[in-house]
């Protein structure tokens, strides 16, 4: 599967299951939810220089919120730039994508370091594998396995 077919397998509604482990103290969270992630082609970018791949909505069911993610990238460039716009916040990652059904999203703020992986196993079945780093040491490690329960939203 190649780069867009990989954005374009994201769009439906998810039943995922979360675990996070904090490394430090221990403590492990289970969380599972039901989110919709759809295509929005109302949002603008004024950036001449990125192309604008795809935008997403990611709904959370549960508790009625809305993110959106906007994946930019240059025509020649292997690196885009993803945009996570939460409320009024934006935060900024890098990602990459490889033949492999693989997209990695990274972030690095001083000494902290962020790694997402995103595994597509199959079009409806994908498994996210998190990392956070401080100063070369492990703090946390999340995985997240997603079954699609719908194409439809």
């Amino acid at each position: 599967m190649i780069y867009k077919n990989i954005l374009n397998k994201l769009e439906g509604k998810w039943i995922c299951q979360k675990t996070v482990y904090f490394i430090r103290n221990n403590q492990v969270i289970y969380n599972k939810q039901k989110i919709e992630i759809k295509q929005v082609y109302n949002i603008h970018t004024l950036e001449k220089t990125k192309s604008m791949i795809y935008n997403y909505q990611l709904y959370n069911i549960k508790d009625n919120n809305k993110t959106y993610y906007l994946f930019l990238k240059e025509d020649k460039s292997e690196f885009g730039e993803l945009r996570k716009i939460t409320n009024d916040e934006i935060k900024y990652y890098r990602f990459k994508t490889y033949k492999n059904n693989c997209i990695k999203i990274e972030s690095i703020k001083k000494n902290i370091v962020y790694h997402e992986y995103i595994y597509l196993i199959n079009p409806n079945f994908k498994v996210t594998i998190c990392l956070l780093k401080k100063n070369k040491n492990y703090l946390a490690t999340s995985f997240v396995s997603a079954i699609r329960v719908s194409n439809q939203l």
